[in-house]
């Protein structure tokens, strides 16, 4: 059994030539096209997809639990994706204010089951003392089913990882570069929240890849990645850190805080001018302001391909999605 979703919603993201900078020429390919904008995230999903099918939809299955920030694009689409499939879904996240209405929280109310902590801290916490019985009877967590653990027949929960982090969602990504001829660019860039998008680029090892680090610190992704790609086939990979880009040492004078939004509403609304394409603010226009950054500098140069992994759905007004 397969997704019978149309093409649009899975086939591969067309590449369009967005502008000049000097002699360099910048392309995109357009995640944004995919499943209402899900972009590399429904690459993920379907990548878990193809491990639960057998399970989908079933009675072997109760539902899909997702976890992590209650506001994150991988709720979201994790919402968006099994409410399609029919399989309800449960959120165990949490909320730093929980007063904070976003599109993805809304849906999460609409449509799922939720269960929510106002720290991380505390849901980490609550996360790991989960009953043995609950992660190991009623609750799989989906890399068990990785070790072919057999699904019992009755009632189950499967937990996702936080982020969709795991070797299933590595291997739905690869598609997408296969999708890219490597003859015709120079390098790609693209930006880095928790890493698998990056880390799937440097597995196809085609074309020098640059990411542009939003969600942690450098640093604090090389930590992240360290401790968590023992659950991935990555282990004789050398990974490139070099190859990592801070965005405050390109701009030191903008703000990359995800609670700074009017400059970059402002980024969006030229490069919408300028393209055509509508760039969200929290991710897209900020990789794009620090690549356009590095080519005037001479950092990089020639034909380069931005990967805009969609989440445009994140930016709709909360006003519209309560009523």
């Amino acid at each position: 059994m397969f997704l019978k979703l149309p093409k649009r919603f899975y086939g591969a993201s067309p590449v369009q030539f967005l502008y000049k900078i000097d002699k360099s020429e910048v392309f995109v390919k357009r995640e944004d096209r995919l499943f209402f904008s899900q972009g590399t995230k429904i690459r993920k999903l379907l990548g878990i997809y193809r491990r639960l099918a057998t399970y989908l939809p079933s009675e072997k299955i109760q539902n899909v639990v997702l976890q992590g920030n209650i506001h994150s694009n991988a709720i979201l689409a994790g919402i968006l994706f099994f409410r399609w499939l029919g399989t309800p879904t449960k959120i165990i996240g949490y909320s730093r204010n929980l007063q904070l209405r976003s599109p993805a929280s809304i849906l999460a109310e609409r449509f799922s089951e939720v269960v929510i902590y106002p720290t991380r801290r505390e849901w980490e916490h609550r996360i790991l003392e989960l009953p043995a019985d609950v992660r190991g009877g009623t609750m799989l967590r989906l890399d068990r089913i990785d070790g072919d653990v057999e699904v019992p027949t009755n009632g189950m929960q499967i937990l996702l990882p936080e982020y969709l982090f795991c070797q299933n969602a590595l291997n739905g990504l690869a598609p997408l570069w296969d999708e890219i001829d490597p003859k015709e660019f120079d390098c790609i860039v693209l930006d880095v929240g928790s890493g698998i998008t990056w880390l799937s680029a440097l597995e196809w090892n085609r074309l020098p890849v640059f990411g542009v680090t939003l969600g942690l610190s450098k640093r604090k992704m090389q930590v992240w990645m360290e401790s968590h790609r023992a659950g991935l086939d990555l282990k004789q990979i050398a990974i490139p850190y070099d190859s990592l880009i801070e965005p405050k040492a390109e701009l030191p004078f903008a703000s990359f805080s995800f609670g700074e939004t009017e400059s970059w509403h402002d980024k969006a609304k030229q490069l919408w001018k300028k393209t055509g394409i509508y760039f969200e603010s929290v991710y897209a226009c900020k990789t794009l302001s620090v690549l356009e950054s590095m080519v005037l500098k001479g950092k990089l140069e020639g034909r380069i391909l931005y990967i805009y992994q969609g989440g445009i759905l994140q930016n709709f007004s909360t006003d519209a999605l309560s009523e």
